[in-house]
Order: C-alpha cells, then sequence, then structure tokens
C-alpha cells in the first residue's frame, strides 16, 4: 500500500517516534493526559474537534537552506533537513522514517577511509540514500559498485538527478525506488551504509532480510551505521551482527558552519556480518 502525507498519518508517525523514545506504556500515559487536558478545556466536542477533525498539525513543504559547499562545488542539490514522511512513497514503511540529513563530507570520508576492507572488493549500500550525497562520497573511493535505495520517489528522482552530474562515477552507480524491507542485495561482499534512516520496527525488518540472504549466500558484509540522533542503536536480538568499533569523527569548519543541526562531529558504529554456512 503507498503512503501518502496527511494530516493523520503525520499524527500516527508522531506516535510511533514518542514509542521509540519513551516506550509504549509511556506513550499512551502521554496521548491520555493530552486528550483529558483537552477535553477538561475544550469540551467533549471540541477535543474531538481538535484531535480527530482538525489535529493541530500542518504538512509543510521544508524551508529552503543555504547551499551546502559540496552542492556548490559540484551542481548538485544535497542539503538541508527534511522531516520524514514530507513526500509521497511507494509503500507505508515510510511512516516509520526519520528525516533527510545528508552525510557530512568531511567526516564520512574519514571515516570510510578507516574501514579495514579492500573497498574494491565490496558493493556500497546505502539504505534511505535520500539525495544521493552519501553516495557521492562513496564514489570517490574505488568500489567495485554503488547502490542507493530510496523509498521516496521524489527524493528518489532528486538522487537520480544529483548523480547525473558526476558523469566521472555514475557508471558505477545505480539506485532504486524501493522499500528497504525487501531489497535484493547484488553478489559479492557488502558493506550497507545507515544513517539512522527509519524507526526500530523498519529497522529490525530490514536486518531479519540482510540475515535472511546473507544465510543464503554467505560473504563478508559490514553495516556502517551514523548515530544522529542517539535514541536508537542496532537490536541486541541479531545474534548475526558483532560491533566492531565505535568512533567520533570531527567536521571540518566548513561543514560545521554549514549543518543544519549546527553539530560539529558524528558517531559511527561498524558491524560485521558473521554468518557461515
Amino acid at each position: 500500500m503507498k503512503y501518502r502525507p496527511t494530516v493523520r498519518s503525520f499524527m500516527l508517525r508522531e506516535f510511533f517516534r514518542t514509542i521509540e523514545f519513551v516506550g509504549f506504556r509511556a506513550a499512551i500515559v502521554g496521548v491520555r493526559k493530552h486528550i483529558v487536558g483537552s477535553a477538561r478545556k475544550h469540551g467533549l466536542r471540541g477535543a474531538f474537534e481538535r484531535f480527530v477533525r482538525n489535529a493541530p498539525i500542518r504538512i509543510e513543504d521544508p524551508k529552503p537552506q543555504q547551499p551546502h559547499p559540496f552542492d556548490l562545488r559540484h551542481g548538485t542539490d544535497t542539503g538541508g533537513f527534511i522531516p520524514g514522511g514530507i513526500f509521497s512513497a511507494i509503500s507505508l514503511s515510510s511512516i516509520y522514517t526519520t528525516a533527510y540529513l545528508g552525510a557530512t563530507p568531511s567526516a564520512f570520508t574519514q571515516v570510510l577511509s578507516a574501514l579495514p576492507i579492500q573497498h574494491q572488493d565490496f558493493t556500497f549500500v546505502d539504505i534511505g540514500c535520500g539525495k544521493g550525497r552519501a553516495l557521492l562520497i562513496a564514489a570517490q573511493f574505488p568500489f567495485r559498485h554503488l547502490l542507493g535505495v530510496e523509498i521516496s520517489a521524489e527524493m528518489f528522482e532528486i538522487a537520480r538527478a544529483n548523480i547525473a552530474k558526476a558523469p566521472d562515477c555514475a557508471g558505477r552507480i545505480s539506485i532504486v525506488n524501493q522499500n528497504a524491507i525487501t531489497v535484493t542485495y547484488p553478489d559479492g561482499p557488502l558493506l550497507l551504509f545507515l544513517f539512522n534512516p527509519f524507526l526500530a520496527p523498519v529497522l529490525r525488518s530490514v536486518l531479519q532480510n540482510l540475515e535472511r540472504q546473507l544465510r543464503r549466500s554467505p560473504r563478508p558484509a559490514y553495516i556502517l551505521y551514523e548515530q544522529y540522533p542517539r535514541f536508537e542503536r542496532m537490536d541486541d536480538s541479531f545474534a548475526f551482527l558483532r560491533e566492531l568499533s565505535e568512533t567520533t569523527y570531527p567536521f571540518s569548519s566548513e561543514d560545521a558552519a554549514a549543518d543544519p543541526m549546527r553539530r560539529t562531529q558524528e558517531r559511527f558504529t561498524l558491524y560485521s556480518a558473521e554468518i557461515t554456512r
């Protein structure tokens, strides 16, 4: 079933995000307090109007922001912060998306340089590739291939346009408009990159899909997880994943000045998928 942004879908999405932060019981208690408080203030009919018919949430287009220095150099459009659920998508899984924020070039280049792999042996897969900045940065390394997976049709088209502006590496990059839960990974060693793209229910399904495919076809596989905001970690129930390292990399002064969230560093966790027949 396709996802189309509506006021009610935004309310549902915010409820899921609250569960992620505080747990199901606390989320229910919070909703109950809001409803009871509104009923006392506006009466039962007024509370119904506010919470069901005329929910006080407006779906707005993301505000324009100054171009990132990366885009000024490459003629691309990869900047800005875009809340999840703004755009229509091919699946209701989009309700669980977090937001789009492009990978920070200076920090991302550092972590890719430090990976304990031979880049040329691996396919780089960006799960929730958004506008494609991480793919363009990763293409500066000799990965055998690069694959972006994006659930939003609008973001997918933006990413395709950005990749087309880099003809030197575009031949090694492919992008699919697909639900990350159902993606089929290419043969050979894999490096999956996730910039906190969705909440725990979808993350678990993505990991289950990866585990199934690796059990059918064991090969070296790593997951590079960029953690912002830090409210979610890889699910500990997946025994096939082993944490190798957690490292924080500083931004260049240029990247820090351009960051929409006013960050100055980023934390990356590297996992290995250890599966044998």
